[in-house]
């Protein structure tokens, strides 16, 4: 008898362990650690839209393309503001050919995102409306997450339940800490070409709105290339998401262009490569200015201390609302306290933008997007997208992004009036990090 439960046991052990393993090593689906190939864009090109000034520029910005498009329009977003479902609806009843795609996170039908009946009228209309199936993903939480494969996912598919009811079956699929992220939309224009939008928070309205408060956040409008490299990845991923045979078509390749700067699209991985191969050549007399919601990600933490010996300046502005964002923090300060600074946006602001400045000498380095700079962003755990610019630091887009970099600045909280510095909050973020339970 404790024999055969001995046996049972390993059994049971090893199952466990071997799923926990795969699961956190198998292969990437398609479409994701994505780094095109760069495209050259004149300065006339590239805009900037800051959803504080004025409010709503990002939606406003996405609501025109819609209203421009006559071929296709993909948009991945999480959750939807109901104007830009209103104004998909609308354009897809004044253009009924026009192919409509729109990927979103599942959970947010349940867990007071996108409403249910929104995505039910866009798909009676004939959009395509994809719900990204996040189990093909890696597991960022791998103790728990093979446990829930093993007892509960292969009964617990999402589709099968009913949209806007929390049951345990969400419940327990919530907790395996994953998401799609990327916050996206690329649209003919009617006459030829293409605008692309990458925003680092869901565009502000009526459904952005969560207990009261409205996100804000900052993305980069590019009209032109890079419009076949997004939606190439997009429709990989609803490729294997969806059974829709309706998918439309990808933009006709990019030309590489001309002007002054060179843009990427980048994703999940391929983000924190980026940015780690910009800050490893910044030095002294160099700058590295970061603002993001969550910072915690071990190789960043590396990088920037790295930096910072080796003379850059690094300023950090952080949301003040998590604790390993602030160990973290600490960490960074007693690596390197006269070359790192640490301010914190305000609590109640909400805003969600996203970005890095990293200037060399004469050349930026700008990043953009939904990734935060956490093991779940950056590893290739959770969705992703960021745009990526090098350019010239006379350009006009190169001095706008300092400029705004110095504005939020100018406005944070002093790092001691939020500082958390204690073993125990270190500890705990270091074991959370490394562990894969840490929910940011």
């Amino acid at each position: 008898m404790a024999r055969g439960a001995a046996t049972l046991c390993l059994i049971i052990t090893l199952a466990w362990g071997s799923c926990a393993v795969w699961n956190s090593v198998k292969p990437l689906p398609r479409g994701t650690r994505v780094a095109s190939l760069p495209a050259r864009l004149d300065e006339s090109q590239v805009d900037f839209l800051d959803d504080l000034a004025p409010p709503g520029a990002l939606l406003k910005r996405e609501t025109e393309a819609i209203g421009r498009a006559e071929q296709t329009i993909v948009l991945n977003q999480s959750p939807l503001a109901r104007e830009l479902a209103d104004a998909l609806l609308l354009r897809k009843r004044q253009r009924p050919n026009l192919k409509i795609m729109l990927v979103t996170d599942p959970r947010n039908e349940v867990y007071g995102g996108t409403p249910s009946r929104t995505l039910s009228a866009l798909e009676r209309t004939g959009i395509v409306v994809v719900r990204t199936r996040l189990e093909r993903l890696r597991d960022p939480n791998p103790l728990y997450s093979s446990l829930w494969r093993l007892c509960v996912g292969w009964w617990s598919d999402p589709f099968d339940e009913t949209p806007g009811k929390a049951t345990l079956r969400s419940s327990l699929r919530r907790r395996n800490l994953k998401a799609d992220g990327r916050q996206l939309l690329v649209a003919d224009d009617g006459a030829g070409g293409w605008t692309s939008i990458v925003m680092s928070a869901a565009s502000t309205g009526a459904a952005a709105s969560i207990g009261g408060a409205v996100s804000a956040g900052l993305g980069v409008e590019i009209r032109g290339h890079l419009a076949a490299a997004i939606v190439a990845s997009e429709l990989q991923l609803a490729a294997w998401s969806t059974d829709d045979d309706r998918l439309p078509a990808a933009p006709p390749a990019d030309s590489r262009g001309v002007g002054t700067i060179d843009a990427r699209f980048l994703t999940e991985g391929a983000i924190q490569a980026a940015l780690r191969d910009a800050i490893a050549i910044a030095g002294s007399g160099d700058s590295i200015k970061i603002a993001v919601q969550a910072f915690g990600d071990r190789k960043m933490v590396d990088a920037v201390v790295r930096a910072a010996a080796r003379g850059a300046r690094v300023q950090l502005l952080l949301d003040p609302g998590s604790p390993e964002t602030q160990a973290a923090a600490g960490e960074l300060l007693r690596e390197e306290p006269g070359s790192i600074e640490v301010r914190w946006r305000a609590r109640d602001s909400r805003a969600e933008a996203g970005y890095a400045v990293i200037q060399h000498r004469s050349d930026v380095w700008f990043d953009v997007g939904s990734a935060n700079f956490t093991r779940r962003a950056l590893d290739d755990l959770d969705l992703a997208a960021d745009i990526e610019l090098h350019m010239p630091a006379r350009a006009g887009p190169a001095r706008a992004v300092t400029d705004l970099f110095a504005k939020h600045w100018s406005n944070a909280a002093a790092y001691a009036s939020h500082a958390d510095e204690s073993t125990e909050t270190y500890w705990r973020y270091r074991v959370a990090e490394a562990t894969g339970l840490s929910v940011f």
